[in-house]
C-alpha cells in the first residue's frame, strides 16, 4: 500500500487567509472535509501535519496554492 504524502502545515498563513476572507472556521473545516476540532488543532499547531488530500481541499476552500499553507513533510 503506498504511503500517503504528508504536508507540514503553516498555521499562521492558514489563519491569516481565513481572517482576510472573513470566513467562518466551521465552514472552512466542513468544506475541507475535516472536523472543526481538527481545523482548530491545525491552527494552534497541535497537529503539525495534514495529508495531501486535506491540504489540497483546504487550499481550494481558501483559494490559494498548497505551497502557501503547507510544504511536503519528510
Amino acid at each position: 500500500m503506498p504511503k500517503t504524502q504528508m504536508y507540514a502545515l503553516k498555521p499562521a498563513a492558514i489563519a491569516n487567509l481565513i481572517e482576510a476572507q472573513q470566513l467562518k472556521r466551521w465552514w472552512v473545516a466542513e468544506l475541507s472535509g475535516v472536523h472543526k476540532t481538527t481545523l482548530r488543532r491545525w491552527l494552534r499547531g497541535r497537529i503539525a501535519r495534514a495529508s495531501a488530500v486535506h491540504i489540497r481541499r483546504l487550499a481550494a476552500v481558501l483559494q490559494t496554492q498548497v505551497q502557501e499553507i503547507g510544504e511536503p513533510a519528510s
